[in-house]
């Protein structure tokens, strides 16, 4: 969806190019023709259309789904599998791999696989875009509803529907929401945006019970956000977000095109080997269940601008550039992993960056700063010590993985990157059906060190104002009741008993950890631990 009638196609040419058929393409194209000054249509014109190469993927998401499960957006995936042959098939320095799913959850990494990290990254990839593209004509269904609704509430006032977020900017992965906005020919202060939602949501739910779509099939008005929003769900996904007059959206998307980014707007452009890697690192974040801004992390638009940062476009490898992808990784991984690495000032100017670490000497207290290039506020919320040391910990796992995967050539470590965790491993939920393992940071003292301890939580209070499903990690009014184990070791094997009960609050939650036993026998950590 195009600023004055602009196509987002992408056609992929440069170090990623690949023979153009029907549903082969693996970037996306969103194309739209708002009113313009001369022509009124009542009729919907936006159009979205889908592309695929299998040499990359080049789409990831800046505006991320709030309520979108991991588990349920791959249950429709299809497995994709590596050539199959086994380590005695072929000579060592040919050998190709046994089946294997690549990061998609439900489907697990064969035991022993012999295929290069490049195979691994070029079969996820296609994977990914296989999923995004067979959303593609729900999503236009979805879109145009929303589209018609827009001209039949504002009329003669409305202007155009703008495609923002991940389509826009080719950075899409399974899971992503189409984040359109839904800009006035009055000026934005004259809008009652309130007011406008709630109108368009009646005539998308009169819209949803005359076309016959799946149950389950909801639209949802949120009002007490920053920006009021329009959410059209089913069974609690996110799909289609739509904002009234949110120029900043629009200027994102503006500035990432014109720092090259991302593709260009136009039938042909070049992907940028940039484009391809900030989109696995969007679906590392997704896939490791990063914490996101409303759960006390950073959001997928900071993320983004630190891949920039790290990963500045440069040269490719013509016959590789898969090659220069992973190196990407590597140097975005190793970048934020030293003890400023996520404390400090990023700020970029022209397109270029600058990153100024910070000269404090406590490395647990981040107080990261990534200024918009577009408004110049800070995009980085306040992260609490535990939360930089759970981002301290993923970043370190993927940077040494990836680090084996250069050494050895073999794909396994590859796929470990990108190895999904369960629900509410790196969150934690507002209610308790039963106690469970976590690791938290205990606060030190002027004479003692900040400590991190294995407890079982056994009680959450959560603050009477708070309605999400899950805790955010920068509340300090919520309680948590837990107790601390220590390891003791019996028979050559560490068994952890209780010791003291402690009172702690979302702001010490690390992550959840899985532990096996009773209170009676003592418990063990799982292997996965």
């Amino acid at each position: 969806m195009g600023m004055d009638g602009d196509s987002f196609g992408v056609e992929m040419h440069g170090p990623i190019k690949q023979e153009m058929k029907d549903g082969d393409d693996l970037s996306d194209s969103v194309t739209s023709t708002g009113a313009s000054e001369t022509e009124e249509s009542n009729e919907s014109s936006t159009v979205l259309t889908s592309t695929a190469s299998p040499a990359a993927s080049e789409a990831g998401e800046i505006i991320e789904s709030s309520t979108s499960s991991v588990t349920a957006e791959f249950a429709v995936m299809g497995e994709v599998l590596c050539p199959k042959l086994t380590a005695h098939d072929v000579p060592q320095d040919q050998q190709s791999p046994s089946p294997v799913a690549l990061g998609i959850p439900g489907f697990y990494h064969a035991a022993h696989c012999f295929c290069s990290g490049e195979a691994y990254l070029r079969e996820m990839l296609s994977s990914m875009d296989a999923h995004c593209q067979a959303m593609r004509a729900w999503q236009q269904h979805w879109v145009s509803l929303v589209e018609t609704a827009c001209r039949k509430v504002l009329a003669e006032d409305f202007k155009e529907l703008v495609l923002v977020g991940s389509v826009a900017l080719s950075l899409e992965t399974p899971g992503s929401d189409v984040d359109v906005v839904c800009l006035t020919r009055s000026k934005p202060q004259e809008v009652d945006t309130v007011d406008v939602l709630r109108k368009i949501r009646e005539i998308v739910m009169t819209e949803f019970e005359n076309c016959g779509c799946p149950q389950g099939l909801n639209a949802v008005v949120v009002d007490d956000a920053r920006v009021p929003i329009l959410s059209i769900v089913s069974d609690n996904v996110v799909l289609v977000d739509l904002a009234v007059n949110s120029l900043h959206s629009v200027e994102h998307v503006k500035w990432f095109h014109r720092v090259g980014a991302v593709p260009q707007p136009g039938p042909a452009t070049d992907v940028p080997i940039q484009t391809v890697t900030m989109r696995c690192i969007k679906w590392w974040l997704r896939l490791r269940r990063i914490p996101r801004a409303k759960e006390g992390g950073l959001p997928t638009v900071a993320w983004i601008l630190l891949a920039m940062a790290a990963c500045p476009e440069g040269p490719a490898q013509e016959e590789r550039p898969l090659a220069t992808v992973l190196l990407n990784l590597r140097m975005f991984f190793q970048s934020y992993t030293s003890v400023h690495g996520l404390d400090g000032v990023l700020r970029f100017e022209n397109g270029s960056s600058n990153f100024q670490p910070s000269q404090r000497k406590l490395s647990l207290q981040s107080q990261l700063q990534v200024i918009d290039p577009e408004s110049g506020q800070n995009l980085a919320p306040p992260m609490s010590p535990a939360m930089h040391l759970l981002l301290v910990h993923e970043l370190l796992r993927a940077r040494s993985l990836l680090k084996d995967t250069s050494c050895t050539g073999h794909c396994v470590f590859l796929q470990q990157v990108f190895e999904p965790v369960p629900e509410f491993a790196n969150s934690l939920p507002s209610s308790l059906k039963e106690a469970f393992g976590a690791l938290v940071l205990k606060d030190g003292s002027a004479d003692s060190p900040c400590t991190v301890e294995l407890v079982r939580i056994r009680k959450i209070q959560k603050a009477p104002w708070w309605q999400a499903p899950f805790l955010a990690r920068w509340d300090r009014q919520s309680c948590l009741e837990a107790q601390v184990f220590r390891e003791q070791w019996f028979a050559g094997h560490a068994i952890f008993t209780e010791a003291d009960a402690i009172t702690c609050t979302p702001w010490n939650f690390i992550c959840g950890v899985e532990m096996l036993g009773s209170d009676e026998i003592g418990w063990t950590l799982s292997e996965n631990a």
